[in-house]
C-alpha cells in the first residue's frame, strides 16, 4: 500500500527528465493527467484556477517548474500562503517520491512512466495546456548578495531530479544572475555618469568664475602698469627740473659775483651815470 502511494506521488508531482521547451507536444496518451488513486485509470475532474496569490504561485512555480499548478496551490494552502512552508512541503514530497522510485521502481497501472505522464512541454489544468515551465517568470525579489545567490543555487540543485535538470536549473540561475549583474552595472554606470556630469558642470562654472577673476585682475594690473609708467615719467621730470634749478642758481651766483666785482672796480665811487643806473 505504501509503495502504491509513493508511486502515485512520483507520477503526479515531478518528472524524471527536463525536456527542451521547443520539443513537440506529446501524443494525447502521454499528456499529464492527474489520477484519483489506485489503478482505476479514470482522470480526476480538473480543479478551478485561483485561490492563491499569483505572485506566490509564480515564485513557487519558478522554484519547482516540474510541478503542476494544482499541487502548487495545494502546497500554498497547506502552508497558509507562506512561501517557505510551501517550498518545504514540495521538497518533502519530492524526497518521498524519489525514495519510492528508487525502492520500488514504480510504474503506473497503464504502463506510463513519470516522464510520460508529466512532460515539460505543458501541464493540463482545467482541460487546457498551461504555459511551458521555461516561460514561468522569475520572482521580482531577486537575491542581492552572494550568500543569497548561493542559497538559491543550492535549492535549485536539491530540487533537480537528474543531471540534465540540474544543468537546466543552473543555467536559468546563471541567466538571472547575469541579468542582475548587467542591470546593476548599468545602474552604477548611469549613477557614475550623473556624478561625473555634475562634477563637470561644477568645473565649468568654476572655470567661468576664474576667467572672470583673471580678466578683472588683468585690467587692474594694466592700470597699475600705466600708473607706474606715469610715476617714472614724473620722477624723470623732477630730476630734470632739479638740474635746471641748480644751473640757474649757479648762473645767478656768477652774475652776482660779476656785479660785485664791477662795483668794486669803478673809478668814481658813489657816482654812477644816470643813464646806466
Amino acid at each position: 500500500m505504501s509503495a502504491a502511494v509513493c508511486g502515485k506521488r512520483a507520477s503526479s508531482f515531478f518528472e524524471e527528465q527536463q525536456h527542451s521547451p521547443h520539443a513537440g507536444t506529446p501524443p494525447p496518451s502521454k499528456r499529464a493527467r492527474f489520477r484519483a488513486g489506485g489503478g482505476s485509470g479514470s482522470p480526476s475532474p480538473p480543479r478551478a484556477r485561483g485561490g492563491g496569490d499569483p505572485g506566490l504561485v509564480a515564485a513557487v512555480r519558478a522554484r519547482f517548474p516540474s510541478v503542476s499548478l494544482q499541487f502548487i496551490e495545494k502546497a500554498l494552502e497547506e502552508g497558509g500562503n507562506n512561501f517557505d512552508l510551501a517550498t518545504k512541503y514540495l521538497l518533502n514530497l519530492h524526497a518521498q517520491s524519489a525514495e519510492c522510485d528508487a525502492a520500488h521502481g514504480y510504474q503506473s497501472p497503464d504502463g506510463m512512466t513519470t516522464e510520460d505522464q508529466v512532460p515539460t512541454e505543458g501541464i493540463f489544468v482545467d482541460n487546457e495546456v498551461d504555459a511551458p515551465v521555461d516561460s514561468v517568470p522569475w520572482p521580482e525579489n531577486l537575491p542581492s548578495s552572494s550568500t543569497q545567490w548561493s542559497e538559491v543555487l543550492m535549492n535549485e540543485m536539491s530540487c533537480a531530479s537528474n543531471t540534465d535538470d540540474a544543468k537546466a536549473r543552473a543555467s536559468k540561475v546563471l541567466e538571472f544572475f547575469q541579468s542582475r549583474i548587467c542591470a546593476e552595472a548599468l545602474q552604477n554606470f548611469q549613477k557614475e555618469n550623473s556624478i561625473y556630469k555634475e562634477q563637470f558642470e561644477a568645473v565649468i562654472r568654476e572655470n567661468a568664475i576664474l576667467k572672470k577673476a583673471f580678466a578683472i585682475q588683468h585690467e587692474r594690473q594694466k592700470e597699475q602698469d600705466e600708473r607706474s609708467q606715469e610715476l617714472q615719467q614724473l620722477k624723470q621730470l623732477v630730476v630734470q627740473y632739479q638740474e635746471k634749478v641748480r644751473s640757474l642758481e649757479v648762473n645767478n651766483y656768477a652774475l652776482s659775483m660779476h656785479l660785485r666785482q664791477a662795483q668794486q672796480g669803478s673809478s668814481i665811487p658813489g657816482h654812477f651815470n644816470r643813464d646806466i643806473f
